[in-house]
């Protein structure tokens, strides 16, 4: 997939993804448009630039090998474990059923505050060349 370079820091860039018809054969296919109306703003992410490529650049990029894989255990099954694991410790405590729902809420919210704390730089896509 291509993605044009806007900003980049520290070893990463700031890319934005452009879709393409060549990009049927790769990961990333078109998808990030699917549903989306003709004026949505494009996919904009993080990755990681060894290159060094700079602001104004067209890329080529990747996904790193089971991303997907990794970011939905990461964001989905890993806060739902935590809050079906509050429910069964509110039960414990034998809290009322709106007390127990606002005890998981509450490990939900802390959840994402932690998570968008830890994968604030944290990327899954790599520039592989400039275009």
């Amino acid at each position: 997939m291509y993605a044009k370079v806007l900003k980049t820091y520290k070893g990463k860039a700031e890319i934005e993804i452009v879709c393409t018809d060549a990009s049927n054969d790769n990961v990333h296919c078109g998808a990030c448009s699917m549903g989306q109306k003709p004026s949505a703003k494009a996919e904009t992410v993080l990755a990681q630039n060894r290159i060094e490529a700079k602001p104004g650049d067209m890329v080529e990029c990747n996904l790193k090998e089971r991303a997907e894989v990794k970011a939905a255990l990461l964001l989905f099954i890993g806060p739902l474990v935590l809050f079906m694991i509050a429910l069964g410790l509110a039960n414990a405590l034998n809290l009322e059923l709106w007390e127990s729902f606002l005890f998981g809420v509450g490990v939900l919210v802390i959840t994402y505050i932690v998570l968008r704390y830890l994968l604030k730089n944290k990327t899954y896509y790599y520039i592989t060349g400039i275009k």
